[in-house]
């Protein structure tokens, strides 16, 4: 009995002996797992704190309860400062962290998010733009969100960039098929494969087809083929040459006519090599056309300008006799102007002995009344003869103070002996007399006082050569008005010949406009103008009151003024 309780003592020693060794190597085994596992921590620790991207894990409250060194690195944050920070915090709009929430919460779980794009901010308030990949999991019945994030705020300023440079060249692009549309002349454009890639509308109308229906075609698609060949072997001769011109003839499209085209062409290089080029052609048809209507135009102003040159040296030849004449009335002039002066003395005292001596009768009246008659003609002569010593005198080609009155005046008698026998002129609402006084009334200009005295008498010329087309005398009309208005004066002529011409009242004063058939060759107005502005004066023609008005303005250097109260 004893030796078997000894026996089974044994025996539960030995099983105890045997527990304690495999206790001793569970535990020795449990050991070396947990270093195993505290080696696995640390190196997913070491992998999660030196990942290039930034992680943040955020329970389900969205607050975040772990991140890694690249997190704190980016944000500049402490991962102390940052845990149990809400998320919304990181967000630089609270927009931008509502729109970011409403993916999350509407997304399956375990569910991926990927390629979010949202504005961060950093602890120094600096913003950036960061692309966020998200994931759920669940630990210890907890739901976590881990989630990574990568800044991409130079691919955001690349993208950035170049939408805006899109942007602009799509402006460009625009700006040019904008410009290519107004250009009056078909122009092309074709890539490496000598396909149409752009094109003006002038192109287009020439063939009668849309852009859509050009681009992307070839010219056989536009041409007959034989023509279309030809054009081929041009357009690769484009190859190797920097610009093209030559001519080819072919049938319009639209108006199935034979037309000859100058086609140009200038190469396009892009990165060193062959990239295409722009064409245009020209239908030289029409610009045959033009270029003969050209000539024809060249022709009739060399014509015109010939005679024009004719008629200024026919001109110059007249100013050579009038200076001749002139220098014999000069002469003349001074010959009668003595005797004249010596018979009107005489005949002066003449008259006194006659009121003197003769005593008071019929006769006495009736020779008194002829002795009257005989002074008023000599005093005519003596006016006639004083304005043509005047127009006499050597001109000195300078502007000086003047009275346009008077120069009125003097061109009224130099033209008198042909103005009584066509019209009675009427002078400031008078007629008009040898006896006028030249300073009734005074508008003092500076001007060149002989050549506007020569304008006055081309406008009177003018008038009397219409006038003189009327019937009767008493039928015409012949006015002359000089005033004063805002510091120039006025001089006006008016007549009641018919008027100007429609059709040349437009180019009146140009040389070689004239409605005179049987005189004249249409130079005078136009002399005349110079002169006017060669004096910076001002003339223009129109109709009015069945008749032509001619207006001639100067600038006043003094105000106007009246002398004879009864003029």
């Amino acid at each position: 009995m004893e030796e078997e309780l000894l026996e089974k003592i044994r025996d539960l020693e030995l099983e105890l002996e045997l527990l304690k060794a495999q206790n001793r190597r569970i535990l020795e085994c449990a050991v070396e797992e947990k270093r195993s596992l505290e080696a696995l921590a640390k190196k997913a620790q070491l992998y999660f704190n030196n990942a290039d991207l930034g992680y943040v894990v955020l329970d389900a409250h969205q607050c975040i309860v772990d991140v890694n060194e690249t997190f704190t690195m980016l944000f500049g944050y402490t991962k102390e400062e940052v845990l149990s920070l809400e998320m919304r915090t990181l967000f630089s709009r609270a927009k931008q962290y509502q729109e970011w929430f409403g993916k999350v919460t509407a997304s399956e779980p375990c569910a991926r998010l990927c390629h979010l794009e949202y504005r961060f901010r950093k602890k120094s308030r600096h913003s950036f733009w960061a692309e966020l990949f998200g994931r759920s999991f669940v630990d210890d019945d907890q739901t976590f969100m881990i989630w990574s994030i990568r800044d991409i705020s130079h691919r955001v300023k690349s993208r950035n960039m170049i939408d805006k440079l899109s942007r602009k060249y799509q402006k460009q692009l625009r700006d040019l098929e904008t410009l290519l549309d107004i250009i009056p002349i078909p122009v092309f454009i074709k890539d490496r494969y000598f396909r149409y890639i752009g094109c003006s509308r002038s192109f287009c109308e020439y063939f009668g087809v849309s852009k859509e229906a050009i681009i992307g075609k070839s010219a056989f698609d536009l041409y007959p083929i034989e023509i279309a060949k030809r054009l081929l072997l041009k357009d690769q001769e484009m190859l190797e040459s920097v610009h093209q011109v030559y001519k080819m003839t072919t049938v319009s499209p639209t108006t199935h006519k034979e037309v000859t085209l100058e086609i140009q062409k200038k190469q396009m290089i892009r990165n060193g090599h062959f990239d295409g080029f722009v064409g245009v052609f020209i239908d030289m048809t029409e610009s045959e056309k033009q270029e003969l209507y050209l000539q024809n135009r060249i022709d009739e102003e060399v014509k015109k300008n010939l005679q024009i040159q004719a008629a200024f040296q026919e001109e110059m030849i007249q100013n050579a006799k009038f200076s001749a004449i002139g220098q014999m009335a000069a002469g003349i002039t001074h010959e009668i102007n003595t005797p004249l002066t010596y018979v009107k003395g005489n005949f002066e005292m003449l008259l006194e002995d006659m009121e003197a001596f003769m005593p008071d009768s019929v006769r006495k009246q009736t020779m008194l009344k002829d002795a009257k008659t005989i002074q008023e003609g000599l005093e005519r002569i003596e006016s006639i003869i004083e304005t043509m010593r005047e127009a006499s005198q050597k001109s000195r080609e300078q502007k000086e103070p003047t009275n346009l009155f008077e120069s009125v005046v003097s061109a009224l008698i130099l033209s008198f002996n042909r103005t009584k026998q066509v019209v009675a002129v009427r002078l400031n609402e008078r007629l008009f007399t040898l006896q006028m006084p030249k300073n009734a009334y005074t508008f003092t200009c500076t001007v060149q006082k002989q050549r506007i005295e020569q304008v006055w008498i081309i406008i009177i010329n003018n008038a009397l050569d219409e006038l003189i087309k009327m019937s009767t005398f008493d039928e015409r009309r012949f006015e002359i008005t000089l005033r004063e208005e805002n510091g120039f004066a006025i001089v006006r002529f008016h007549d009641n010949a018919g008027g100007i011409d429609a059709k040349i009242l437009p180019r009146i004063f140009e040389p070689f406009e004239s409605s005179k058939e049987s005189s004249g060759i249409g130079i005078g107005l136009n002399i005349a103008r110079q002169i006017v502005l060669q004096n910076d004066g001002e003339i223009v023609a129109y109709n009015e009151g069945g008749g032509a008005v001619f207006e001639v303005r100067f600038a006043l250097t003094e105000r106007s003024k009246r002398l004879y109260s009864d003029v």
